[in-house]
């Protein structure tokens, strides 16, 4: 049956992405981010496209999620940012993930583990995200104890930029100023390991000087820029695209209220289209009276509140039939609605966007236009 709201999944746009993002970092390597369910894009399909690209090494928040990956028979490595407890570390260093050190005590739990496999861990140094790392000034010897470790690895060191965002480099340049020198106070005593990485998606636009080993990209992957303050200096194309249908067609008059709380009201008589998706789906609340969508090439404002399940749009005169197809948001080829521009007019960021669409919309994974291949 055909889904009347789905989202669809691009895969020939997430590989123009990804190919666009290592030419421009060459001869960096590029560790693609799919954690959150690959920002809500389907991590599985999305991650066997990527590694079919070439990706050698990809990245995820949390243990459970990197099983995931490891269960549907995708076998390269994967980081894992979050803390591992006790409890996962035998798993995980049994199924070859990286796991992240923030502090010694990490290190002591790993070396508790049963049996004598050795752990392949990136190091996570805090430089002023606030976050989680290691806190160089509280765990001086933080580095000693990781080289008498007998069971710990150590493939990788890294960092996180917390404005790399923004217009503002300055506390960028702090950040990168305080990783380079903790590079080299290392070096004095041992070699780096093979792969230091701390350029996230703004820093691939626009810091070209932290590179080094490795990036990480998350958001650029999937066809968005992390906000309106970086360049442009990537093209990109956004790998989804959010779609439902009219459901209904109403004539109202001059002067009828339209959903919740009667935030809005016909100003003349117009036709109102009822879509099938709303808040529970992932079109949030706060898109009240800021939305707009597409029907046939052409923008129409949403308006009334933003229900659970069903959205109102203003269609005026226009030859507007049920079932015709609607963008909320993507590229497609009449027209295109940036996520982007759909988080800013809430005070939102894609991040957020993508993430929040809801289990009961149906992803419709898509290897060329209009070619769907599987759910």
């Amino acid at each position: 049956m055909h889904p009347r709201t789905c989202t669809r999944i691009h895969l020939a746009h997430l590989r123009f992405n990804f190919r666009e993002i290592r030419k421009k970092i060459a001869p960096s390597r590029l560790i693609p981010v799919v954690k959150a369910d690959a920002y809500g894009h389907g991590a599985i399909p999305v991650s066997r496209c990527l590694v079919d690209e070439g990706a050698d090494l990809l990245a995820v928040a949390q243990y459970q999620e990197a099983m995931e990956l490891r269960d549907s028979g995708i076998d390269v490595p994967i980081l894992i940012f979050g803390r591992l407890f006790p409890d996962e570390l035998p798993d995980a260093i049994r199924a070859g993930f990286r796991v992240t050190l923030s502090g010694v005590e990490d290190i002591r739990w790993i070396e508790r583990v049963p049996g004598n496999q050795p752990a392949q861990v990136h190091v996570n140094v805090e430089t002023g995200m606030g976050r989680v790392g290691v806190l160089l000034e509280r765990e001086p010897e933080f580095f000693d104890h990781l080289a008498r470790s007998r069971r710990c690895v150590w493939e990788g060191l890294y960092s996180h930029f917390a404005t790399s965002d923004e217009t503002d480099k300055t506390y960028a340049g702090e950040q990168l100023a305080r990783f380079n020198a903790l590079m080299k106070r290392l070096q004095a005593k041992r070699p780096l390991p093979s792969i230091v990485h701390m350029a996230n998606s703004g820093a691939i636009l626009d810091t070209p000087e932290s590179y080094f080993d490795a990036c990480r990209s998350g958001i650029m992957l999937y066809g968005h820029y992390p906000s309106a303050e970086t360049s442009r200096s990537i093209p990109l194309k956004q790998v989804m695209t959010l779609n439902t249908v009219v459901a209904h067609l109403r004539r109202l008059p001059a002067g009828h209220n339209v959903s919740y709380g009667r935030r809005w009201k016909t100003d003349r008589e117009t036709t109102i289209a009822v879509l099938p998706i709303g808040y529970a789906d992932g079109v949030r609340r706060h898109l009240t009276g800021r939305l707009q969508v597409m029907v046939g090439g052409r923008r129409y404002p949403v308006v009334g509140t933003i229900t659970m399940d069903q959205i109102m749009v203003d269609v005026g005169n226009d030859p507007v039939a049920v079932g015709d197809d609607v963008l909320i948001w993507g590229d497609a080829e009449n027209g295109s609605i940036q996520v982007l521009d759909v988080a800013e007019s809430m005070g939102s960021i894609p991040y957020e966007m993508t993430c929040g669409i809801s289990r009961r919309v149906r992803r419709v994974v898509v290897e060329a236009d209009h070619v769907p291949v599987t759910d």
